[in-house]
């Protein structure tokens, strides 16, 4: 099941491989600086539009939107909107962060909801 919900920032923070802030995407990708100054000039005046996705299970998560989250920070939201997707245990991708316990209980509540 897929669908968006309002999650605390610090949350879905917890579950970011990389910060765009501080690291930036490859330059054949996007030139991070400008995407995120022009990122955060749009949000700030629309919301951020399309959720994160923030796929999960007890073990792990897998974050899609780090720029959007960036900008999220920069803005000093408290709340993001995310898209929750459960995923399988196997196979773990490189990028999967360890699932927090309770982490893990907020998400899959919210994803009942």
């Amino acid at each position: 099941m897929t669908h968006a919900v309002s999650l605390p920032t610090a949350l879905v923070t917890r579950y970011q491989v990389v910060d765009r802030e501080e690291v930036p995407a490859p330059a054949e990708v996007v030139d991070t600086a400008s995407h995120l100054d022009e990122l955060e000039r749009d949000i700030a005046a629309n919301g951020i539009r399309e959720p994160l996705d923030l796929g999960f299970n007890e073990y792990f998560a897998t974050l899609d939107g780090h720029h959007r989250l960036a900008v999220a920070r920069r803005l000093g939201l408290e709340t993001v909107p995310v898209a929750l997707r459960c995923l399988p245990a196997e196979p773990r991708p490189w990028w999967a962060q360890d699932m927090d316990p309770d982490d893990y209980r907020i998400l899959d509540e919210a994803d009942q909801g």
